[in-house]
């Protein structure tokens, strides 16, 4: 539970899913009146009309503030790569309809799944994406985190931990990672 949208309340994030699809958050969930949102709700009419809306709650750009990163993206078109409709990091502290201090357009690749990870043990989060590269290619790429969000493109940095997925039948293949959440997030106690 942390406060997600600055009013003072705590929101509780649950991501059922290691692909971005299952996240929820319920706002005000610490008084026991919160609206619950998913990442639909989230993305903006721009993902309307979407296949796939995924979204991963972190504080990507180390400021206290838990961050959003949405992404929408058509239905599977063929060899090449469908562009997403929304790929974003909108800085915290973020609405309950997805909008944040500022949005930042991160450049993915028809990305199906997401995650939070921590790809070079810096203990700060970072961004897997799986996605479609082209021609029957398939990856997981990185976007690392930093003091000014997420890296924006693919650069020699983040380019180090792209891993080709061995199998591209399921919706989460063996090449995304499974971070450690509790070296991002602090453990919850007590009743919620």
């Amino acid at each position: 539970m942390a406060d997600l949208d600055g009013d003072g309340t705590a929101d509780r994030v649950s991501s059922p899913s290691r692909t971005g699809a299952g996240l929820t958050i319920t706002f005000g969930a610490e008084g026991g009146r919160g609206a619950k949102v998913g990442p639909r709700d989230l993305v903006g009419e721009r993902g309307d009309g979407a296949k796939d809306v995924l979204a991963v709650v972190a504080d990507f750009d180390r400021d206290g503030w838990s961050d959003l990163f949405v992404v929408a993206t058509g239905a599977f078109q063929g060899d090449d790569p469908v562009r997403p409709d929304v790929s974003e990091l909108r800085l915290g502290p973020f609405s309950a309809r997805g909008r944040g201090q500022s949005d930042h357009h991160v450049d993915l690749s028809e990305p199906r799944a997401i995650a939070v990870a921590d790809y070079d043990h810096d203990r700060y989060p970072d961004l897997a994406s799986y996605g479609h590269e082209g021609d029957g290619v398939y990856s997981t790429t990185a976007r690392l985190g930093g003091v000014k969000g997420l890296d924006r493109r693919s650069d020699d940095r983040n380019r180090a931990y792209t891993k080709e997925a061995d199998q591209t039948d399921r919706a989460t293949p063996d090449s995304m990672p499974e971070a450690d959440l509790t070296a991002f997030y602090p453990l919850c106690v007590g009743r919620i």
